[in-house]
């Protein structure tokens, strides 16, 4: 049974692992009128119903993109240098928190399979899954602001993409300034946060299933008891030992006044 649970646990931190790469993560529409996107479908496989543009992103995505893997590449390769805007500061904490929580994340998960491989306790594993949960909500509220500053238009996202599709020029930015009222920028996390939710809740039910029947079998009743004797007597030798270092030290000096 405990090397079930051990083994079940391995893969649950590995499909963790695998989602936070391969799982889709960001998507990006592009919102206009549904006959403004009728135009666009002649230009994009991608343009859905009511959008101009509908791209998502994985991680391996994003690296396939930045390496020149990925057909979108092409939008980054002549534009010279990928500045981040000044217009997209205010995003930068909640945009740093959403990173930091996708990496806790993914630690979370490589600890739970060392762990796992390590250990057959079920209280720190089930303690990860909690921290998990809590780090995926976390990066889903401050996705989720983000993306409302991004559809208000409190951060203009779309001449930046304007400049990255078409260059820059006097033209291109006239009609991106006329062009950006009709069109909206829509963020949104695309699958990677229910993967990680759905694989933590699993983390936490198998752990908590596992602790009610190790707390049920009397086999381990006996084992955590004999752990504890065990301890107890190592505990006890301890100070024993200490106790007596402690006696030969205070009688040394008065043995060699004696003397």
């Amino acid at each position: 049974m405990k090397i079930v649970y051990r083994a079940v646990n391995i893969i649950l931190a590995i499909l963790i692992i695998l989602s936070a790469v391969f799982v889709n993560f960001i998507e990006v529409r592009i919102e206009t009128t549904s006959s403004l996107a009728e135009i666009f479908k002649t230009f994009s496989k991608d343009a859905a119903e009511g959008a101009a543009l509908y791209e998502d992103f994985s991680v391996k995505r994003m690296v396939d993109v930045a390496t020149g893997k990925d057909d979108l590449s092409v939008m980054f390769r002549d534009g010279g240098p990928i500045l981040w805007p000044e217009e997209f500061k205010p995003l930068n904490a909640r945009l740093i928190t959403v990173g930091v929580c996708f990496a806790l994340i993914v630690l979370i998960a490589v600890f739970i399979l060392v762990f796992s491989i390590i250990s057959k306790k079920s209280l720190p594993v089930f303690i990860a899954g909690f921290f998990g949960i809590a780090a995926d909500i976390v990066m889903m509220v401050c996705f989720r602001s983000v993306s409302n500053d991004v559809y208000d238009k409190k951060v203009d996202m779309f001449n930046f993409l304007v400049d990255r599709i078409f260059g820059t020029g006097i033209l291109v930015n006239l009609v991106g300034s006329l062009a950006s009222g009709a069109f909206k920028i829509v963020l949104a996390l695309n699958g990677v946060q229910n993967a990680f939710l759905f694989l933590m809740m699993a983390v936490i039910l198998w752990a908590a299933i596992f602790f009610l029947v190790d707390l049920g079998d009397p086999k381990a009743a006996e084992m955590r008891k004999a752990e504890k004797e065990l301890k107890a007597k190592k505990k006890a030798e301890k100070a024993a030992k200490k106790s007596a270092k402690k006696e030969a030290g205070s009688e040394s000096p008065a043995g060699e006044q004696g003397a």
